[in-house]
């Protein structure tokens, strides 16, 4: 291959590779983007506050977990709200200096209502077998 063919070459290899690397960053901040979004908007939801404020006040899980009591990054779960109603069943990772546990939560918001009403909201710690109820 002569000088002149190889330098031909170089610039296109070069464009090409700089617009898939462009394209893949685009895919890492739009995927990121979306996943704190996500992650956002269920921090953001009374269930949640209310599921983190309840554990950090309670004194079972004080006593399980230890001060202070920190949620994991990452909710998993559901919760879907429209017409002034709602429904939610997920899980905050939480731990403290002396372990780590989940908090579950499951309930509704009946229509016209202001407040959740919760089935489950409690905090099963790793190695107990029993969970540790954090009110209705």
């Amino acid at each position: 291959m002569s000088e002149i063919e190889e330098q031909k070459k170089t610039p296109v290899g070069k464009i090409i590779g700089c617009g898939c690397l462009v394209l893949v960053v685009i895919g890492l901040l739009g995927g990121a983007a979306i996943f704190f979004g996500i992650t956002k908007a269920l921090k953001s939801n009374a269930p949640y506050r209310e599921a983190i404020a309840a554990t950090e006040s309670n004194p079972a899980a004080i006593a399980a977990l230890g001060e202070p009591i920190k949620p994991g990054l990452i909710p998993s779960g559901s919760i879907h709200i429209g017409d002034g109603e709602g429904e939610v069943n997920f899980e905050i990772p939480v731990s403290g200096p002396k372990g780590k546990g989940t908090i579950h939560i499951r309930g509704e918001k009946p229509a016209g209502s202001p407040t959740w009403i919760y089935d489950t909201r409690e905090l099963k710690v790793e190695g107990q077998r029993e969970p540790i109820p954090l009110g209705k």
